[in-house]
């Protein structure tokens, strides 16, 4: 597979309250854009969205119980049992609903996703999808799109708009300027428990090599660092923003810096 035309998407921060997030990003010299609820979980964002095309999800569900809900379930013995169950959307979302606050997942568009999964069986990284899913904004309009979801946290959701992009993620001077100046996500950090395993099948299913760079080991992305850290649990654990002064303890402890 190749890198080329692969781009960011999105990063995925979760968060217990999308209105006290909302403060907290507006706070630190962020717009934030409200965005919807969806209809595969039982969440709602808002939306953080840049110059180079890329946003942070701010992610809550809309019910604060129900990620105390998750993580009694989590702790319990059915837990395996209640994935089984579930969607397939529900399946990669439900962990990180149930874990702690902060970046919990990377997304990755600018690809057929049906020739993006062929591709991934190839190699043999089971996925599912794809799926679709759907957001209503406060407007009332809906929005479409499918996601293609590797099993494996270590790898990124893959999505493709059936609606606009546009109606998306917002766009414009009145969206996308911030008082901090950010401009972009141009790092990703993922954890995992074996960094050079990880580097390997990582890099085969992106279409590059994974290098090491002062001393951390890298994938490079057109316009994105993806850096690997080694720790537990595996997946997403960190953006960089490009162009962005100082920020808040309250944000770079969601695992969000400059």
């Amino acid at each position: 597979m190749s890198p080329a035309g692969v781009r960011l998407d999105h990063v995925v921060v979760l968060v217990s309250s999308l209105a006290g997030a909302t403060r907290t990003f507006t706070g630190a010299g962020f717009t934030v854009t409200p965005g919807g609820v969806h209809d595969a979980i039982p969440t709602e964002n808002a939306l953080v969205a840049f110059a180079d095309g890329s946003y942070l999800e701010l992610l809550a569900t809309r019910d604060p119980a129900t990620r105390d809900e998750l993580r009694a379930l989590r702790a319990g013995p059915g837990w395996e049992r209640h994935l089984k169950g579930v969607s397939a959307i529900a399946r990669r979302f439900l962990p990180a609903l149930a874990g702690a606050d902060g970046v919990a997942d990377w997304v990755l568009g600018g690809a057929a996703l049906g020739g993006r999964a062929a591709a991934l069986r190839a190699l043999g990284v089971r996925s599912s999808g794809p799926a679709t899913m759907a957001r209503e904004r406060a407007d009332r309009v809906r929005l479409e799109w499918q996601l293609l979801l590797p099993e494996a946290p270590l790898h990124p959701f893959w999505i493709a708009d059936r609606t606009p992009r546009e109606l998306r993620v917002p766009g414009g001077a009145a969206a996308t300027a911030h008082a901090n100046g950010a401009t972009g996500i141009t790092a990703v950090r993922v954890r995992t428990p074996s960094v050079p395993t990880a580097a390997l099948a990582l890099g085969e299913a992106l279409g590059t090599m994974p290098r090491v760079r002062d001393g951390v080991s890298t994938l490079e992305l057109e316009r994105l660092r993806i850096e690997l850290v080694e720790g537990e649990p595996e997946g997403a654990c960190g953006a960089q923003l490009a162009g962005c002064g100082p920020l808040p303890e309250a944000v770079t402890a969601l695992g969000v810096t400059s």
